[in-house]
């Protein structure tokens, strides 16, 4: 794996339960890890689900091998977060391939 094809810099969160000052628990993301990334964009477009317009966009990332990421992280990447749909561990090249789909709320 050539490190000049990673270029674009993402941030890997990982959900938490907090419990608020009232006791209640809440969904949280935590940052774990800051890396660079190879990023491309594999598919988009746009659907009406419920008569609200979807965006699904499909990016992938690719990472060195030692980066923490499993099924549940989600990866902030220019101001977007994408959920990890897939991780394809490459130990030919040290590289993990991750799939990913926009996070729509």
């Amino acid at each position: 794996m050539y490190a000049g094809k990673l270029k674009e810099k993402i941030e890997i969160y990982n959900p938490t339960i907090s419990i608020n000052d009232y006791g209640k628990k809440y969904n949280d993301l935590e940052l774990v890890y800051t890396t660079r990334a190879n990023v491309s964009h594999l598919r988009g477009r746009r659907s009406v689900i419920d008569d609200e317009i979807q965006t699904p966009y499909e990016k992938q990332f690719i990472v060195r091998i030692y980066v923490p990421i499993n099924d549940d992280s989600q990866i902030k990447y220019n101001g977007k977060f994408y959920r990890v749909t897939g991780i394809d561990i490459d130990k030919e090249y040290q590289r993990q391939v991750i799939s990913t789909e926009i996070v729509n709320e």
